[in-house]
């Protein structure tokens, strides 16, 4: 179960990071005339960055040290 979540995670990850950058580009073109748009794209990805950082913290921490218990324990 941890794996196939891990995958939709980083799937989650990967779109939201490929859109934002694409919106910072159309952004830096003048394709797209949105105010700050730049800006906000990257205060995301910070955010983003963060969240997958605090979701990496707690599988590694939490999750792994679970099933080695329960594998010593068997």
């Amino acid at each position: 179960m941890e794996s196939g979540l891990k995958k939709i995670t980083a799937s989650v990850l990967i779109i939201a990071t490929l859109f934002f950058a694409t919106l910072a580009v159309l952004s830096i073109w003048d394709i797209i005339q949105v105010e700050k748009i730049f800006q906000k794209s990257f205060f995301t990805l910070i955010v983003i960055f963060c969240a997958s950082g605090i979701m990496l913290f707690i599988f590694t921490n939490f999750f792994k040290n679970n099933s080695k218990d329960r594998n010593e324990s068997n």
